[in-house]
């Protein structure tokens, strides 16, 4: 049986250390193949289980299965999780079973579809990496120590187990669900993007918690100027640090990744478990659900699509700047149109509610992670219950709110904030061990590590910088009027 280099997504044709692709079921072929990169990864798109299993089977004897991803038609389920492990997928190698192209070309032909795909992912992936690596580094050493006073966000660990839970997302239907989510919030746990907290608050509906992803000052707005509330903010620690201004001893931290400056904050005992998302804050909100032990777990404003020719619901953080526009004469449907055409490749796909919708391929990303998610976590109940737009797949149910709830009793509110309160106070840092290993940084590896993972957007100045906080610079004063 022989193979042919076919490449649908890039013309690059790689180097032997590049990823390979290979869409066929030809196990002996494929390991054929990788005598020419033989440190290489391999994603495998097999048509069947007979052949996943047979590519499965002999990556487990080759001492093959770290670096061997088998994805399996016809819907070749856990493409993002394979994205997000496997960088430069754009150039990657791909080989084509060309006896499978000739007998079974549909079978090939969605192999190509989802290998447009998951390269989509990747490279956005990559591009996000690269683009805030510097920024991520800055921010989460300028807010370390308030990293060592705050939690890890493991605390919560199945703290609200079996309690039904909404997830809220900006989305535009959700000024249709808020009115829903109003009836039965006594008797759910709310869990609010960033960009939802606003429209919640000044709707009268007070959501437990606030999960927020986005290193940008610009996302930092959604957090800044709120209504007052008892929300607990979940936070990357690489956060802009004016995004936790009102949420001092109400914050639980996690990370997306492991990598810088992870290593040396956990060295000093500072730390946030890693919580899975993909791109956007709703994959991350689901992922708490998950680890708070939250069931049922369900979306309200998740269209992950322009519903209504909108990119967001009304009275987010972005509302000032909309009305600004719209005093200069803008309509709002030019300015929504304006935001929505920022995605070249906008698309139209039928939604839950039976209607045709505009959407974007990063939307389409999202919506099929936690789509894969909601699949492989067959003992939760996953719900959506935003009515219009593109949140479906095998394992999301499309209900309402109320349907959701109807079983559900009233939750003591006032019991469960102590409850969190409870684990956020067992789970807080060591300050005085972080600022001392501060004082002690002379590593030059651990420099150098920040610096390459920068890729020349930091420097040893900046570096510096960011970590005089306020805390440091008292804390250094203390020590030496001490020795004085």
């Amino acid at each position: 049986m022989h193979t042919t280099a076919h490449a649908p997504v890039s013309t690059a044709s790689g180097s032997p250390t590049s990823p390979l692709i290979f869409i066929g079921a030809d196990v002996a072929q494929l390991f054929r193949a990788l005598a020419s990169g033989p440190e290489a990864r391999v994603v495998v798109f097999a048509p069947d289980q007979a052949s996943a299993r047979e590519f499965r089977e002999a990556g487990s004897a080759t001492d093959g299965t770290d670096r061997l991803s088998v994805l399996v038609g016809p819907d070749y389920a856990g493409a993002s999780q394979v994205a997000a492990r496997c960088a430069g997928l754009a150039n990657a190698r791909v080989l084509v079973d060309t006896q499978l192209e000739m007998h079974r070309p549909a079978d090939v032909a969605r192999a190509r579809a989802a290998l447009a795909k998951l390269t989509f992912q990747s490279s956005a992936n990559d591009g996000a990496r690269r683009a805030s690596a510097g920024r991520y580094v800055l921010h989460t050493l300028t807010n370390a120590p308030r990293l060592a006073r705050e939690a890890d966000v493991a605390a919560l660990t199945s703290v609200l187990a079996d309690l039904p839970t909404v997830i809220v997302a900006a989305g535009p239907s959700l000024d249709r669900n808020i009115g829903d989510l109003a009836l039965v919030q006594d008797r759910v746990v709310i869990i609010a993007c960033d960009t939802a907290a606003r429209p919640l608050l000044m709707a009268g509906i007070d959501p437990h918690f606030i999960v927020a992803t986005d290193s940008s000052q610009a996302n930092a707005a959604h957090l800044m100027g709120l209504p007052p509330t008892r929300a607990w903010l979940v936070a990357e620690g690489s956060l802009h640090p004016s995004a936790f201004a009102h949420f001092d001893q109400r914050t639980f931290v996690f990370r997306v990744a492991d990598h810088q400056p992870w290593p040396w904050l956990q060295s000093l005992g500072v730390d946030g478990a890693k919580l899975d998302t993909w791109g956007s804050v709703a994959t991350c909100a689901f992922s708490l659900a998950l680890l708070l032990g939250s069931a049922p777990i369900a979306f309200a404003g998740a269209d992950f699509a322009f519903t209504d020719g909108r990119p967001y619901c009304r009275g987010t953080s972005f509302e000032p700047q909309w009305a600004a526009w719209h005093r200069q004469g803008s309509s709002y449907d030019d300015i929504w149109r304006l935001l929505r055409d920022r995605w070249s490749t906008v698309t139209t796909e039928t939604g839950v509610d039976g209607h045709t919708v505009e959407t974007a391929p990063h939307l389409l990303s999202f919506r099929d992670w936690l789509a894969e998610r909601a699949a492989a976590h067959a003992d939760r109940r996953v719900v959506n219950a935003t009515g219009a737009g593109l949140l479906m797949g095998a394992a999301v149910e499309q209900q309402t709110l109320a349907t959701v709830v109807a079983q559900a009793n009233s939750i003591d509110h006032a019991l469960l904030h102590k409850v969190i309160a409870a684990a956020h106070h067992a789970a807080r840092g060591d300050m005085s061990r972080l600022l001392a290993g501060i004082g002690d940084l002379a590593d030059g590896d651990t420099l150098t590590a920040w610096l390459d993972f920068g890729a020349g957007s930091l420097s040893v100045s900046t570096i510096t910088s960011a970590l005089r906080s306020p805390e440091y610079m008292a804390w250094t004063l203390a020590h030496q009027h001490h020795r004085r």
